[in-house]
C-alpha cells in the first residue's frame, strides 16, 4: 500500500478537488482505493457524500467508527486504542473514512504531545501522534486498498503534521502566482524540518513502541501540480511565475544548491512537475451539485454546449495525471489500464 497526500498551505489551490478526482480516477483505473479526511472542514466528505448521507453517518454512535473523530476519540481522551474505522463505499473499489468537524478537537492534543516524543517516557505522546497513521493503516488493511489519499486543510499545525507522518509521498498543487510562491517558501522548510525531527525520534524512541509499524512514513516530494493554466498553456503573465516556482520548489522543498540549478528552469520542463491543468470552466460546480466528478458529467446533469467536449477533456486529464502520479509512486496498474 503506498499514500499521498496533496498538500500546500495556500487556500484555493484545489488540493481537495485533486484528491476526489484522482481517488475516482484511480480507482477507475484498477486500483483499490482509500479516501481519509483529515481536515476539518470536511470539503473532501462533503464532495463524495449526498447530505443525505453526510446527516446518516454524522448521526451514528461514535463507538461504530465512521469518521476519522469517532476512531480517534479514544485516542484523545487517553483511554485507549483506536476505534476500527467502518468506511463508506463510494464506487467500485473506492471508500471513504469521513471527516468530522469535532477533529479539530485533536489538533491541541497533537499539539501538546509532539514535544514529548524526543522524552524516554513518550508512550501516550506515540500514541497521538501516530494515531493518524495507524488509522490509515487499519483502514486500507480492512479493504485490501493500493493506494491511500489523505485530504488535509491549508495549515502547518499539528493536525497536518500528523496526517503527514501518515504518508509515503506529498505532492503540492499550486497556481502560478505571487501566493504559491511564498507558499512554496513556507512549505519547503517546514516539511525539511519535520521530517528531520521525525527521523530522529523514530532512531531514539519508535521501534518498541506497539505503533513501530506505522513510522515508516517519509512523506517524499513526489513533485507539484500546477492548476488553472489556460487551456493547459501558459499565458504571458504566468511565464515569470513559471520560472520562478519551479526554482522556488528545487531550493525550498528539494533543498537544491542554487548553482545546481539549471538556467532557464520552467514548469514546462522541470522533471519536478507533474501535470498542468487547465481551469475546467464551472465543470466543478456542477459536478459538486451532482456528486459526481467533472469527467461522468452528461447533459442531464447540466452540462451544455461545448462542455461536453470539455468533460472528455477532465476525464483525458485525469487519467494521464493518475498515471503518471502512480508510475512516480512506483504503484502498479492492472495490465489492460497500464
Amino acid at each position: 500500500m503506498k499514500s499521498l497526500v496533496l498538500f500546500n498551505n495556500k487556500g484555493g489551490v484545489g488540493k481537495t478537488t485533486l484528491t476526489y478526482h484522482l481517488a475516482h480516477m484511480l480507482a477507475r483505473l484498477g486500483l483499490r482505493v482509500v479516501a481519509i479526511d483529515y481536515d476539518p472542514q470536511c470539503n473532501l466528505t462533503a464532495a463524495m457524500l449526498d447530505m443525505a448521507a453526510l446527516v446518516d453517518v454524522w448521526e451514528l454512535p461514535e463507538d461504530l467508527g465512521r469518521t476519522v473523530s469517532a476512531c480517534l476519540e479514544p485516542v484523545r481522551r487517553g483511554r485507549g486504542e483506536l476505534r476500527a474505522p467502518r468506511l463508506q463505499e463510494i464506487a467500485d473499489r473506492l471508500w471513504l473514512l469521513p471527516g468530522h468537524l469535532s477533529l479539530s478537537r485533536f489538533e491541541q492534543v497533537l499539539a501538546e504531545n509532539w514535544p514529548k516524543t524526543m522524552a524516554s517516557d513518550n508512550d501516550r505522546a506515540l500514541d497521538v501522534v501516530l494515531s493518524l497513521s495507524a488509522l490509515a493503516h487499519q483502514a486500507a488493511e480492512s479493504v485490501a486498498a493500493d493506494v491511500v489519499l489523505c485530504d488535509v486543510g491549508p495549515s502547518l499545525g499539528a493536525l497536518n503534521r500528523a496526517a503527514l507522518l501518515a504518508c509515503d509521498f506529498v505532492a503540492v498543487p499550486l497556481a502560478l502566482d505571487l501566493f504559491s510562491a511564498q507558499a512554496i517558501a513556507n512549505v519547503g522548510p517546514t516539511l525539511v524540518e519535520w521530517r528531520t525531527d521525525w527521523l530522529t525520534v523514530c532512531e531514539r524512541h519508535v521501534r518498541s513502541h506497539s505503533f513501530a509499524g506505522y513510522a515508516g512514513h517519509r512523506f517524499v516530494p513526489l513533485g507539484y501540480i500546477v492548476q488553472q493554466t489556460a487551456s493547459g498553456r501558459l499565458t504571458s503573465a504566468s511565464q515569470d511565475w513559471a520560472t520562478g516556482i519551479a526554482w522556488l520548489y528545487r531550493g525550498f522543498v528539494l533543498g537544491e544548491e542554487e548553482r545546481s540549478i539549471p538556467e532557464g528552469l520552467s514548469v514546462e520542463t522541470d522533471s519536478h512537475c507533474i501535470s498542468q491543468i487547465r481551469h475546467f470552466a464551472n465543470l466543478a460546480q456542477i459536478a459538486y451539485w451532482n456528486n459526481k466528478p467533472m469527467f461522468d458529467l452528461k447533459q442531464a446533469d447540466g452540462v451544455v454546449g461545448g462542455q461536453i467536449q470539455t468533460v472528455q477533456e477532465c476525464k483525458r486529464t485525469f487519467e494521464r495525471l493518475a498515471k503518471e502520479i502512480c508510475r512516480r509512486m512506483d504503484v502498479q496498474l492492472p495490465e489492460t489500464t497500464a
